[in-house]
């Protein structure tokens, strides 16, 4: 059986489960970066205190036990630089989430982060199909999702709800191509 807690890429990139002690280091990310995640992500508002990130470092552990999805810290060079994951597993089949420190962007961390993930996850067996959704201003998604090779999929109106306004997503999809 696989052991999917943890993957090097040297020289740079490792992505891990998150462990409890975690919390305060991804609470402090997330508090220093909420104005700009607020602009593309539902949830940034929702972590006031430390407790919060715990809570969600459990969660995401549970998730990741019973099958449901699988969230990893990304480290670059050894400092958390943000997260990324499977929201959710169907077969097959997952859709991509993540979000990065602005200390990292422009850097192709996402798109090595993203690649290293799918590739891990191709490599062993477990998934062929991936799916990526993301807000059609978001600029910054859209090109992770080119930069790999998705394939536009459609345009899905009132995608999600983010403060007092719903976001169209683009949602694009990539998959093992046979032979």
């Amino acid at each position: 059986m696989t052991d999917y807690s943890q993957l090097n890429k040297p020289p740079a990139l490792n992505l891990a489960l998150p462990e409890e002690s975690d919390a305060p280091a991804l609470f402090a990310l997330v508090q220093a970066e909420r104005a700009r995640l607020s602009k593309t992500l539902a949830w940034p508002p929702l972590i006031v205190r430390v407790e919060d990130s715990l809570a969600n470092i459990r969660q995401n552990r549970l998730n990741f036990t019973t099958g449901r999805s699988a969230t990893y810290i990304i480290r670059w060079n050894g400092k958390i630089a943000g997260i990324v994951g499977f929201n959710t597993f169907n077969g097959t089949e997952a859709e991509i989430g993540y979000w990065l420190g602005s200390e990292f962007e422009g850097r192709g961390v996402m798109s090595e982060a993203v690649r290293a993930l799918m590739d891990w996850y191709i490599n062993t067996g477990r998934l062929d199909t991936f799916i990526l959704r993301c807000g059609v201003a978001n600029k910054a998604s859209n090109r992770v999702a080119q930069r790999l090779g998705f394939d536009f999929y459609y345009c899905q109106p009132r995608g999600e709800k983010i403060g007092d306004s719903y976001v169209d997503h683009n949602v694009y999809r990539w998959q093992v191509k046979e032979g």
